[in-house]
């Protein structure tokens, strides 16, 4: 192993730039040249890259986003669009290339594989939380964190007016972040994608909590459950609380990454390396029962990784 690549793709998570950083310092101390490809997949299609070296990755641990950049590229979906990424890595000499990036970003990397000779890793670096293989990906606690330090605020305001909230926060399609929030600011409805509430439900579930002596109330639902302004809408109609939605958006990829974050990127570089400088290719590293491990590159794209619906449960108990 003389020459691997970074590349980061999909969308931004914190902690990302940490991993740049332990994985181009880890692979200099083994005398393995690093380049990383820039604004994700459109970089190798493009040849645009830059030298990685300790120096350059200096001062970046904690800083959030990425400074490969990264991109959305439409044309990598297509088979010419691989070919181009895989003859950059041949014309480049790249025996390994190190993939941070969530479910979307490893389903690249199958497609990859096919076609070139190259040893990828794949290194789990989402918010979502969503990455068959692993327990946890990078960036996911600091977005849990800081979408806990907005509510905690909103449920001032809640209290004072004696409101409902709805508190959105990404997940277009799994709930992980959606479960994982509620519970730790102790809210009183959890909608995920996985599991659809009934409207009736929601209210029924106000209802009691309001019998009980509660006069405010904090939902927090994931972007994909539905048209959440419509639900505070129809909140208003059927109980006898007012309701406001708060959209938290884009806050949650950015920030300076939490202890835990940088934690699991150097770890996870760590184990990157070691495959690679083995000889394996096609594999996603994660964590399991608190241990680092990897997994076929393939199984990790081909399957699903399970919410806990027990923890709604939980959170339910908790909220009463």
């Amino acid at each position: 192993m003389k020459k691997i690549g970074i590349v980061t793709t999909g969308g931004d998570a914190p902690g990302m730039n940490a991993a740049i950083r332990a994985v181009t310092r880890i692979a200099a101390s083994e005398n393995i040249q690093v380049i990383g490809f820039r604004r994700g997949w459109e970089g190798l299609m493009t040849n645009t890259f830059i030298e990685l070296n300790p120096r350059v990755v200096s001062g970046i641990i904690q800083l959030g986003g990425t400074i490969l950049h990264t991109h959305r590229t439409l044309e990598f979906e297509k088979p010419e669009g691989v070919k181009k990424a895989a003859q950059t890595l041949k014309a480049n000499k790249v025996d390994g290339l190190v993939v941070i990036g969530g479910d979307g970003s490893f389903r690249g990397s199958c497609d990859l594989t096919e076609e070139t000779d190259a040893l990828i890793v794949g290194i789990p670096a989402t918010i979502d939380n969503d990455v068959y293989g692993t327990e946890e990906t990078i960036g996911f606690d600091t977005a849990v964190n800081t979408a806990i330090g907005e509510i905690d605020k909103i449920r001032d305001t809640a209290i004072s007016h004696e409101r409902v909230f709805i508190v959105e926060v990404m997940g277009r399609e799994r709930g992980f972040l959606a479960l994982t929030v509620g519970i730790t600011v102790g809210a009183e409805i959890i909608l995920v994608p996985e599991k659809k509430l009934a409207v009736r439900e929601v209210f029924r579930a106000i209802d009691e909590s309001i019998a009980r002596g509660k006069k405010s109330g904090i939902i927090v639902a994931a972007e994909g459950v539905g048209d959440n302004q419509a639900l505070a809408r129809e909140i208003e109609k059927n109980t006898s609380l007012e309701a406001r939605l708060s959209i938290l958006g884009y806050a949650q990829r950015g920030g300076s990454p939490t202890a835990r974050s940088r934690l699991l990127a150097n770890l996870f570089a760590d184990e990157a390396i070691r495959l690679l400088r083995k000889g394996q290719g096609s594999r996603v590293v994660g964590l399991q029962n608190a241990k680092l491990t990897s997994l076929s590159l393939t199984e990790s794209c081909k399957s699903t990784k399970p919410l806990d619906f027990s923890l709604l449960k939980l959170a339910k108990t908790l909220a009463t």
